[in-house]
């Protein structure tokens, strides 16, 4: 009954209830964003707009309405928006513009590429305009925690109709992993809340989220929150026995899984997962130096960059990584896709801007110490930095189901650092 009062209260006090002291563009951004919300977890509704384009084009137009709306709300507000982040989505909307225009393949480039700037620019944008107040993130951290128990029931429900916990969400287990990772900040912003009830069903979300992450047998997805336990116990938010027990927990789901996984497909050293990955840290630097400024364009054709090309890897040959370079097409690294997709300066100019956000976020942190405001920076640090960790194996950011929860929470915490230095 705690954690019922704790979420009624949060949207009984948040000023998105308070519908009379809104404006209709407002009202009608709060329910555009609302609504991006709930298609990018659960990908429904959704309708395919081009058939046979895989970029998820429908999602992309919901995240476009939302940015459009919560733009024109803004328009009606006396506070304006910060020059410097207008001029680097601006210029990364350009280069990304530019660079699908320019590519061997312009018409799926430019749809994957609207897709990519919808979903991150939208994201971002909502938090920057809507939620600007601590009623309003608490109105948000409810949301989404409702969100995430119902995502996490349908897996269930998945994994007792057809036998995987993913395909009645999504049709791979990385974007759902992902979009689970992302909206543990609302149990995590209720974990540092007084009432024992909200903190108890926090961790019991948490948990069922890990056996989720068990059930797909994602390595990466298994090992991340052992590295974010001891971001945690570094931070002193939680009492060190706490953490100690998470991280012995976590040992041993992972010793049983490294003990009953098939070995010689999970970790053999020519296994396709292991050995792509690893070339394409040379392969994308290779396409970069030959296309430098705007790179290829998402998702376009590299077949041809492999005809002067050497295998690194060893034990693999050269048509062996082109069967897998024709099939994939992404660098299956985020930073690698954007170096070479999109280019230098894109990628340069992407993570001069996150990065800043993350040291800003990790600053916060440190001076919030354990008091908890609506949310916590760390509830939206830990997310975040599990996403990157994910994204180093993982082209994210190209899923808008992804990009728009990650973007999101970037925007909360660019919204969180002008709001500290307002208190100065």
């Amino acid at each position: 009954m705690s954690l019922t009062r704790t979420i009624l209260s949060d949207f009984r006090d948040s000023s998105v209830a308070d519908w009379p002291n809104i404006s209709v563009p407002e009202r009608a951004a709060w329910i555009v964003f609302c609504f991006a919300c709930v298609q990018s977890a659960f990908l429904a509704p959704y309708i395919v707009l081009i058939p046979h384009e895989q970029s998820k084009l429908f999602s992309g137009v919901v995240c476009a309405a939302a940015l459009l709306s919560a733009w024109v709300a803004q328009i009606r507000r006396t506070t304006r928006l910060k020059l410097s982040e207008v001029a680097v989505s601006a210029t990364l909307a350009v280069l990304a513009i530019l660079s699908a225009r320019l590519s061997a393949t312009p018409e799926t480039a430019s749809a994957r590429t609207f897709v990519v700037l919808a979903s991150g620019l939208g994201g971002f944008w909502c938090a920057r305009i809507l939620m600007v107040s601590d009623t309003t993130r608490r109105f948000f951290r409810s949301y989404c925690f409702i969100i995430l128990a119902l995502v996490l029931a349908l897996c269930g429900v998945s994994y007792a109709l057809r036998g995987n916990i993913y395909e009645l969400l999504d049709t791979n287990p990385h974007p759902l992993a992902d979009r689970i990772l992302l909206l543990w900040f609302a149990p995590l912003a209720l974990l540092l809340d007084k009432r024992v009830t909200a903190r108890l069903a926090s961790w019991f979300l948490m948990i069922v989220s890990y056996m989720v992450f068990y059930l797909m047998a994602l390595r990466s997805l298994l090992l991340t929150p052992a590295a974010l336990a001891v971001v945690v116990l570094c931070s002193r938010v939680l009492r060190v026995k706490s953490v100690l027990l998470i991280c012995a927990a976590i040992a041993l789901s992972v010793a049983y899984y490294l003990a009953t996984a098939p070995m010689d497909k999970q970790f053999k050293p020519g296994a396709i997962p292991i050995f792509y990955r690893i070339e394409n840290y040379s392969f994308s630097l290779h396409i970069a130096l030959k296309r430098p400024l705007l790179g290829i364009g998402l998702t376009s054709p590299r077949d041809a960059f492999l005809e002067d090309y050497s295998i690194k890897y060893p034990g693999i040959t050269k048509e062996q990584f082109a069967a897998e370079v024709k099939r994939v097409r992404v660098s299956e690294n985020l930073f690698l896709t954007f170096l070479a997709e999109l280019g230098v300066p894109f990628l340069l100019l992407y993570t001069f801007a996150i990065g800043t956000i993350f040291v800003r976020l990790i600053h916060m942190t440190i001076q919030a110490g354990a008091t908890a405001p609506a949310l916590h920076p760390l509830a939206l640090l830990l997310p975040l930095l599990g996403a990157l960790i994910h994204y180093m194996v993982w082209d994210g950011p190209l899923h808008p189901q992804s990009s728009w929860f990650f973007h999101l929470l970037l925007g909360l915490a660019a919204g969180s650092w002008d709001e500290s230095l307002a208190k100065k």
